[in-house]
């Protein structure tokens, strides 16, 4: 009987750390934190999304070759500034094994460079781990407090979310 009652405490405390541990768990969904992507801006300057705590941040992943997400960043970059009076930040992030076609790219759909960011191929493979890049490019809209409430939104959802803060 004693040997049963410290498997049901074990077990009990096991359960109890799990259910501490889960509210830090990092998934690229909606309710979930957002996993951290640092990135370094055209001016050596460290973006992050821990500095940006504190504001809606849209993080969209996007590369030449694929025609949705590339026009998806061109919607996003519009909106963005088209709308000055909402306060959040755009981390547009392209995959493309070239830096040079990226800068071509960008010049031609006419992208804000500020918003606009190239990764490595250590980067990309870290980033698309944790936004699981490998089953499609994706955007996410992530809250003030870091959580993701929203997957690959539309402007109007955005329209929704901003007008609201």
């Amino acid at each position: 009987m004693k040997k049963a009652l410290t498997y049901i405490v074990f077990f009990a405390a096991l359960i109890a750390l799990i259910a501490a541990y889960s509210d830090r768990v990092v998934k690229a969904d909606e309710g979930y934190t957002a996993p951290e992507i640092e990135l370094l801006a055209n001016d050596s300057v460290n973006v992050s999304l821990d500095k940006l705590r504190g504001k809606y941040v849209l993080v969209n992943f996007w590369d030449s070759s694929n025609a949705v997400s590339r026009i998806a960043a061109g919607e996003y970059d519009r909106f963005l500034h088209a709308n000055p009076e909402h306060d959040f930040s755009l981390l547009s992030v392209n995959t493309d094994a070239d830096p040079d076609l990226f800068r071509e790219i960008v010049k031609k759909d006419n992208l804000d460079n500020s918003t606009q960011f190239h990764i490595s191929d250590a980067k990309a493979r870290h980033l698309s781990s944790n936004y699981r890049l490998d089953s499609g490019f994706s955007s996410y809209l992530i809250d003030p407090q870091g959580k993701i409430v929203a997957v690959n939104p539309s402007v109007s959802t955005l329209e929704k979310y901003l007008s609201k803060h």
